[in-house]
């Protein structure tokens, strides 16, 4: 799927990309992998957001990142989330229900997790039979120049005999047929 979006961003994208890197700092993930997240939701490159966080997003949020860091800190390493995500907001833990529902959007985290880790699995397959095609297709051109190098290097000794046997008939002082 190609992404090449150049519509304006929305707020509701904003936060978005905001939820997402926050998660992701919270988890103590890479900001290239929240902005590679973001992009895929968004349908727009990584690039995008990461350009669009550091030039306008992030200001807004930077009592949330600060937040988000200290979390990271103090969360044990098994704990996925403290914070559960909704579109457009975030809610902390004392504003959501408590019990089961925290448990269950903890759930929901790890098999979104799983998830992803399933087909980041799978990616390297699809690159070993891209690669074994492009190796196939590197074997063929190489092949083909091979054979016109070799007819190149047969047309030019043909041409430097020609060239030998002219420079022979000249100093010899005899004269070429005409």
């Amino acid at each position: 799927m190609t992404k090449t979006r150049q519509d304006a961003w929305t707020g509701e994208e904003d936060k978005l990309l905001a939820n997402v890197v926050l998660s992701n700092i919270r988890k103590g993930g890479t900001q290239l992998k929240a902005f590679e997240e973001a992009g895929k939701q968004l349908t727009r490159t990584a690039s995008a957001c990461g350009f669009r966080w550091n030039a306008c997003v992030r200001r807004q949020y930077k009592e949330e990142i600060l937040q988000a860091k200290t979390q990271k800190k103090e969360l044990p390493p098994t704990q996925v989330d403290n914070n559960t995500k909704t579109i457009g907001k975030i809610v902390s833990r004392e504003q959501s229900p408590p019990g089961d529902i925290m448990e269950l959007q903890t759930l929901i985290n790890n098999i979104e997790l799983l998830y992803k880790k399933a087909f980041e699995g799978a990616e390297p397959h699809n690159q070993v039979d891209t690669l074994e095609k492009h190796v196939l297709f590197l074997k063929d051109e190489n092949q083909k120049l091979s054979a016109e190098k070799d007819k190149i290097e047969k047309e030019y000794n043909k041409l430097k005999e020609i060239i030998e046997s002219s420079t022979r008939l000249l100093t010899s002082g005899a004269r070429p047929i005409k």
